[in-house]
């Protein structure tokens, strides 16, 4: 089940679970990727495909635990901290519902011009298009 999968063993986001999959705080699938920058070429790492998140994590057998988030024995709540989470989560709430209101506006605009043009169409008739045809051609 994809559900039961998304959760590690200990009930918390940042590691791996059974099957070896990573999840970031924001609780997507981190993909095993490769970088290509020049200080780390060829280095194995989980990262959230959600930028905004920014969960990021080391591969590999030369990893410390604590470098990949796997230590919580010595720190209960690694790099997770709910309050910021929640300010993190609250400010993409408010950009969502801003793009939102865009896309409402953004709608209406297009309502609005169509019903215009059908309008001036239904006024003018054929009558526009050779005003239009007439001034392009000078």
């Amino acid at each position: 089940m994809a559900s039961s999968s998304r959760r590690s063993t200990s009930g918390t986001y940042g590691s791996g679970n059974i099957t070896g999959d990573r999840f970031c705080d924001c609780g997507l699938r981190a993909p095993l990727q490769v970088s290509n920058s020049v200080a780390n070429r060829g280095r194995k790492y989980y990262a959230c495909p959600n930028r905004r998140c920014g969960w990021f994590r080391w591969a590999g057998p030369n990893v410390k635990p604590s470098d990949s988030g796997d230590d919580r024995s010595s720190q209960p709540n690694f790099d997770f901290k709910p309050s910021e989470r929640v300010e993190r989560l609250n400010a993409e709430v408010v950009y969502l519902k801003f793009l939102m209101c865009v896309q409402l506006l953004v709608s209406l605009f297009c309502v609005v011009l169509i019903i215009v043009v059908l309008f001036l169409r239904k006024a003018f008739g054929c009558q526009m298009y050779k005003h239009i045809a007439y001034a392009l051609d000078g």
